[in-house]
């Protein structure tokens, strides 16, 4: 027990000791920081690292907070990309934390890095020759921030990075934004880096945004980078009322994105996309698709979608297709399912095994929509038992009637999504008159036959040769009385 006091009072000496050391190492490394010698290195630094150039405009220190950069703007050029963009971040303030255990020895360590509300933009721009690139263009100098300094006690060997409600900008080559990120919230584990070992974290971001119009809130992914290998798995957000879900890897060869949907609010999704055509289409939409080089701004993949519950109004094709066939049901049909395999390349998206169902009709077909809005589509309409009873008989001799009293036509579609145009009117009107041609020629043969057969047996076969028969002129279109 005498004994007890001792210890206490040994440990209260080495705490004060070890406070003693502390404020001292504070105070040398207040003093250092401060110094232009400090700004520079860390200026020096951090431009080789990032292969640009770094500007701090003040640099403060806190014994609790750490070190914090204010004022600072980072501007990689396009060189260090080999031609492929220039990036410039800005930030109000950069805490870097720093291993108070190196004070002792009068060195700074700073072993994290975190950026608050950044605004990060990235400009694409064209790949420029490779004689154009100076020779040092693909591998700039790293310097040796992972080192400890030799001429200043300073090291720079991070554990981890943050961003925190930062903002993102990419852009084309003439400045428009094609893609912004709002709300970025980013954290990465750095500290086997050095050492070959993976990179890991995760990615939050509130609001995503495609200069096409497309959007998602809540975007979350954990990411692991590998020797120039990142995959960001899995992928999850939320657009247009629906959910997203996915995967992204970017490596050798092209980056691979698979984007699935579940219950996309369809109004919401066209409207979005600021659409010239006034067709309406209400429903949830589903999708399960794989793009390539998604991060380049160039749409190309393919996929197959899915439509439930689903609504279809102010179709000038099938406003005037009901008002002809006399079905109502056609002017704003209800869609009970539609489904089709589409690719998207070159500018264009490709329809293929389009099945399209409703209580009145169905349709299926193929085709190509432009990104300019070009049409270029071969469908077929099929109408059943219930509407093919509807019809005008000189209209629904029109059709192929199949034997469960179905009927279907053939029709193609051109022009813009604004203005579609169709050639089903006259596919009618001329399949009708084909039909009423053959009807006609079908009862004067019948006529004819029946009357030849029922002649009487006394009667001269050469009476009345003089005579032509007219009977069949007079069924012809602009013929008889």
């Amino acid at each position: 027990m005498r004994a007890l006091p001792w210890v206490l009072v040994s440990v209260i000496i080495a705490i004060v000791l070890l406070i003693v050391a502390i404020v001292i190492g504070g105070a040398w490394l207040n003093s250092y920081i401060h110094s232009d010698a400090f700004k520079h290195e860390v200026e020096t630094r951090a431009g080789q690292t990032l292969g640009g150039t770094v500007q701090i405009e003040k640099i403060d220190f806190s014994l609790t907070e750490g070190v914090e950069l204010q004022g600072v703007v980072t501007q990689i050029d396009p060189q260090h990309a080999n031609g492929q963009g220039a990036l410039l971040v800005r930030a109000g303030s950069v805490n870097c934390s720093y291993d108070w255990m190196e004070l002792f020895g009068h060195t700074l360590k700073l072993n994290g890095i975190a950026f608050k509300q950044p605004q990060i933009i990235l400009t694409r721009q064209a790949t420029a020759p490779a004689s154009a690139l100076p020779a040092n263009a693909s591998s700039p100098k790293t310097g040796s921030p992972g080192q400890p300094g030799a001429s200043t006690p300073f090291q720079f060997i991070l554990d981890w990075v943050k961003i925190n409600d930062g903002t993102f900008s990419l852009r084309n080559e003439d400045g428009n934004s094609t893609i912004d990120l709002q709300g970025l919230n980013v954290y990465a584990n750095t500290a086997s880096f050095s050492s070959g070992g993976d990179v890991t974290g995760n990615i939050r971001i509130a609001k995503v945004g495609f200069v096409s119009g497309l959007r998602g809130t809540d975007f979350f992914t954990p990411f692991t980078y590998h020797q120039g290998t990142l995959l960001a798995k899995p992928l999850q957000a939320t657009s247009f009322g629906g959910s997203l879900a996915g995967d992204y890897q970017l490596g050798v060869g092209p980056s691979i994105l698979n984007l699935n949907a579940k219950g996309v609010d369809v109004a919401q999704f066209t409207n979005a996309l600021a659409s010239q055509s006034t067709a309406k289409l209400s429903g949830s939409l589903d999708w399960q698709s794989k793009w390539r080089n998604a991060e380049t701004g160039a749409l190309d993949g393919e996929g197959d979608a899915q439509l439930s519950g689903g609504k279809l109004s102010d179709v000038k094709m099938l406003q005037d297709l009901s008002n002809i066939l006399k079905v109502k049901e056609l002017y704003a049909p209800d869609i009970s399912k539609a489904q089709t395999h589409f690719m998207v390349q070159n500018r264009q998206t490709q329809f293929t095994g389009l099945q399209l169902q409703s209580t009145i009709f169905n349709m299926t077909g193929d085709g190509t929509i432009g990104f300019d809005g070009g049409l270029n589509a071969n469908l077929v309409l099929i109408l059943t038992r219930d509407a093919m009873s509807k019809l005008p008989k000189e209209v629904a001799s029109s059709f192929v009637q199949a034997q469960n009293g179905t009927g279907s036509i053939q029709f193609h579609v051109t022009g813009t999504i604004s203005n579609p145009q169709t050639d089903l009117m006259q596919r009618l009107l001329l399949q009708n008159t084909q039909t009423q041609i053959q009807n006609v020629l079908n009862k004067q043969l019948n006529k004819f036959f029946n009357k030849k057969s029922n002649s009487p047996p006394d009667s001269d076969p050469n009476q009345n040769q003089s005579q032509p028969n007219n009977s069949l002129l007079n069924f012809l279109p602009g013929q008889g009385h």
